[in-house]
């Protein structure tokens, strides 16, 4: 609703916990998915931003879930698109590590995004388990760290009042001040 997303008030939680160097860089684009990050990451403006960052707040992965899953591959497993999807995840996971060795990469669990639907219920235990999966991708890589975003974004108010499906204000708060905790208890 105020155009500032989690970028934009990640710099005032830092500074609210005593970090004041900071400088925030949206990268990300509505509805891009791991092909198209990884097509971003081919633009030298791109590479450099990420080669000077401390940290990288990465979001991905849900619109491929929903490409693959919605989007006409119902011949393929579920399962195995699920897979694909956790090894595109890794693989630009992976491509970050090339451009930057040093940077914390924070990457974001899911949410469902209609949780006043009847439906809500039955995808909670499939919320848990995507992000169980990410944490069990990265568990030995200690620079990756999966936030856990079903707990916050768990009810309709919390829902952007312009499409009622991303994250809203508060919500966007919220995880910008979850992650700024992380950053803030280990900030190596």
């Amino acid at each position: 609703e105020e155009g500032k997303g989690i970028a934009g008030r990640l710099e005032a939680e830092l500074r609210n916990l005593g970090i004041d160097s900071v400088v925030t860089t949206k990268l990300g684009a509505t509805g891009a998915t791991t092909r198209d990050f990884g097509a971003a990451l081919t633009k030298p403006v791109h590479r450099e931003s990420i080669a000077r960052a401390d940290a990288i707040v990465l979001s991905i992965g849900a619109n491929d879930l929903r490409v693959a899953l919605l989007g006409g591959r119902s011949s393929e497993s579920p399962l195995d698109l699920v897979d694909q999807v956790l090894r595109d995840i890794g693989a630009t996971v992976a491509e970050l590590h090339l451009i930057n060795p040093h940077a914390r990469i924070l990457l974001l669990g899911a949410y469902i995004p209609l949780p006043s639907q009847r439906a809500a219920r039955l995808l909670e235990p499939l919320i848990a388990i995507w992000d169980m999966a990410l944490m069990g991708q990265f568990a030995d890589d200690p620079l990756v760290t999966v936030v856990r975003l079903s707990d916050i974004i768990d009810r309709p108010e919390r829902l952007s009042t312009i499409d009622s499906f991303h994250p809203g204000a508060a919500a966007y708060q919220e995880t910008a001040r979850r992650i700024a905790e992380l950053l803030a208890a280990d900030p190596s």
